[in-house]
């Protein structure tokens, strides 16, 4: 009777583990695979400049710096804005932990009015939800002066 009770005991035990134990192993899988995947961070320390008082024909700088804090590559495809505005941006990979810079120069100079100007960011990364490129805008104001 005693190794009766012991076998039903085994059974039971083996009946309750195993799903248990099948469970934890599909979230542990579940949980490498999520931490596998490759993250996007591109931080920038700020995403917006004024330039404050420009007079017509001035150019005036600026700089956006960004931290790659993700776990991918970044990589910068295109950065755009008017025909005030010229850019220059990393054109190699900024890898995971990087600072890179985009720097940015308006002349003033065919400026009628004070406005902010939107900077597209264009990557080469892809969002893994939508499949599309990834676009990052900046922007920067100025109060033109006559």
């Amino acid at each position: 009777m005693r190794l009766g009770h012991s076998i039903t005991r085994f059974i039971f035990l083996i009946a309750f583990t195993v799903p248990f134990t099948m469970s934890w192993a599909q979230k542990t899988d579940d949980y490498s695979a999520v931490k596998a995947e490759k993250v996007f961070n591109m931080d920038f320390e700020r995403r917006y400049h004024d330039f404050g008082k420009v007079k017509r024909g001035d150019k005036v700088t600026t700089q956006f710096s960004f931290t790659n804090k993700g776990t991918e590559d970044i990589e910068i495809e295109l950065v755009s804005a008017c025909e005030c505005t010229t850019l220059d941006w990393p054109r190699k990979a900024v890898k995971p932990g990087e600072k890179a810079v985009i720097d940015v120069v308006f002349d003033s100079t065919e400026k009628e009015e004070s406005e902010t100007i939107e900077i597209d960011i264009n990557l080469k990364n892809r969002d893994p939800k939508t499949g599309y490129p990834r676009l990052e805008i900046l922007s920067y104001s100025y109060e033109l002066v006559l």
